[in-house]
């Protein structure tokens, strides 16, 4: 198989890595007045940075899939929590495509990805809630406002730390196509 196949066996490697980067990171998240603080997002944007939207998904996906069943194993409503963290990979990875990274884009698809990834999940908690039947609004969109303002918090901080990742890896020659 070359390289420069679409997913090489490199490629496949990198994103079991990030994926079990994700779970670990996820595990050490933690939850403050039904707002969850975590840098999970961190090998999301690694990978839609690195190898596109695909990986950006696929990363988010399964490392989302992972931290549902370690916490609450398969239910209802699994397959609508792990969408949200998938399509901040996909945001990502279609956004800053030939972007220069550091750059305001940058910044803002990275921004406007994790408002994505909150509002995913309160439309989630409210579908939740609904079925399991433990509706509150005030548990549910009393802290929203909280929500967006971490979401915005975490999305900068994790574009900030990835920074100087990518010229650590373009110098390394696995990011050799990233735009710094």
């Amino acid at each position: 198989m070359s390289e420069n196949a679409r997913f090489s066996a490199r490629r496949i490697a990198a994103d079991g890595i990030l994926i079990a980067l994700f779970f670990l990171l996820s595990l050490l998240s933690f939850e403050v007045g039904g707002v969850k603080l975590t840098l999970d997002a961190f090998p999301v944007l690694i990978a839609a940075v690195l190898f596109g939207p695909i990986d950006g998904f696929l990363v988010g996906l399964l490392g989302a899939f992972l931290e549902q069943m370690a916490h609450f194993g398969f239910t209802a409503t699994t397959a609508l929590w792990i969408l949200p963290p998938a399509i901040r990979g996909l945001a990502v990875g279609l956004g800053l495509k030939k972007a220069q990274l550091g750059s305001i884009r940058y910044f803002a698809v990275n921004l406007f990805a994790a408002l994505l990834v909150s509002c995913g999940n309160t439309a989630v908690f409210y579908a939740d809630s609904k079925l399991f039947g433990y509706y509150q609004y005030s548990l549910i969109f009393g802290v929203f406002f909280w929500r967006i303002i971490s979401s915005l918090l975490t999305g900068a901080v994790i574009a900030a730390i990835a920074l100087p990742v990518f010229s650590a890896l373009k110098k390394s020659g696995i990011g050799k196509d990233l735009r710094l």
